[in-house]
């Protein structure tokens, strides 16, 4: 099951698999390009979401697109999310968007940053925070070099002649740059882009929030199933249910009322105590998941746990593949997160 997928071209995809990026032998390296440049039009700050970039019209002049009044030169801009914040450089002529967590803006990725050239309409750079990333596809080429100061792995699909992502290593692990529907204006701000990465910082001592993080106990493959979190705080949190085959059911997959939050500590998980004194019980209820769809509990535990500390947990949850009266299959998932 793919979980996160971006079609950067007719023949490529870019999956966010359990592997790092893998390093090609190719002793070529791309020098670092620092030289400055500030292109003389407007900085455009679109607080709105992408999509309305997108739908606008194709004759749409610049400034219609980017109405917002004139910005100083190379501004500032952050990210913040679980794992440290991003910032970037902006110079005038270039538009961006941030996507903090959980806002379904990212094609990729937990939380980050578009930025794509004044005028352009439904193309950007996407950088992002990953916690795991990997490539699949044929045709693809992979070169090194120094980016922003840290080693970098860069690679292009098919030859052509923008690269598909840059995978950041060491102190920025984690942090991908991606490039999407960038064709018609890619000969003309390379140099742009690669300056602009060149002033990309990430100050992993600054967290905020909390997330979802994939892990294989998330699956009960025998029963075509996936959970994840989203809206995560440390209050509660809303859990997804995916049934992605239909065919491996061997009756109706139910879920109930109860769940069990367990904490990480020293490498080990343990079940994490109640703050609630006296008896308690979850409303004995079935709910079904539907084949083929996605449906959704909602979780507060501040009642039972309390509001949590910073750290990393994970919700057990009990599913059954229910055939009949005494007849089923009894299966564990485990949805991990972390929070700051």
């Amino acid at each position: 099951m793919k979980k996160y997928i971006l079609l950067l071209s007719s023949s490529l995809s870019i999956s966010i698999l359990l592997t790092g990026c893998v390093h090609s032998d190719s002793p070529n390296s791309i020098v670092e390009n620092t030289d400055p440049y500030v292109d003389e039009s407007l900085l455009c700050d679109l607080s709105d979401t992408f999509t309305e970039l997108a739908n606008a019209p194709k004759d749409t002049e610049p400034n219609t697109i980017c109405s917002l009044p004139l910005q100083s030169a190379d501004r500032i801009i952050e990210q913040g999310g679980p794992y440290g914040k991003l910032s970037l450089s902006l110079p005038d002529g270039w538009c961006y968007e941030t996507c903090p967590t959980d806002s379904e803006k990212l094609l990729n990725g937990l939380y980050g940053i578009h930025f794509y050239p004044e005028g352009v309409a439904d193309s950007f750079i996407e950088l992002v925070y990953i916690d795991s990333f990997g490539v699949c596809g044929t045709g693809l080429f992979e070169d090194t070099a120094t980016i922003a100061g840290n080693p970098a792995c860069i690679g292009t699909y098919d030859h052509h002649d923008y690269w598909d992502f840059i995978s950041f290593q060491d102190d920025y692990s984690g942090i991908v740059a991606l490039t999407y529907n960038v064709e018609s204006w890619w000969t003309s701000y390379e140099k742009q882009v690669m300056n602009i990465l060149n002033t990309l910082t990430y100050d992993a001592s600054i967290k905020e929030g909390g997330v979802y993080i994939y892990g294989p106990e998330s699956e009960a493959n025998k029963i075509g199933l996936h959970i994840t979190l989203k809206k995560v705080s440390s209050t509660g949190a809303i859990l997804s249910f995916h049934q992605y085959d239909e065919k491996a059911p061997t009756g109706v997959l139910e879920y109930g009322e109860t769940y069990v939050i367990e904490v990480l500590k020293n490498d080990q998980w343990e079940e994490l105590p109640v703050t609630l004194e006296g008896a308690y019980g979850f409303h004995d209820l079935a709910y079904n998941i539907p084949n083929s769809s996605t449906t959704e509990q909602e979780l507060n535990w501040a009642w039972l746990y309390g509001t949590l500390e910073p750290g990393t947990y994970r919700i057990r949850k009990e599913i059954l593949d229910f055939r009949g009266r005494a007849n089923f299959d009894k299966y564990l998932v485990y949805a991990q997160f972390v929070l700051n």
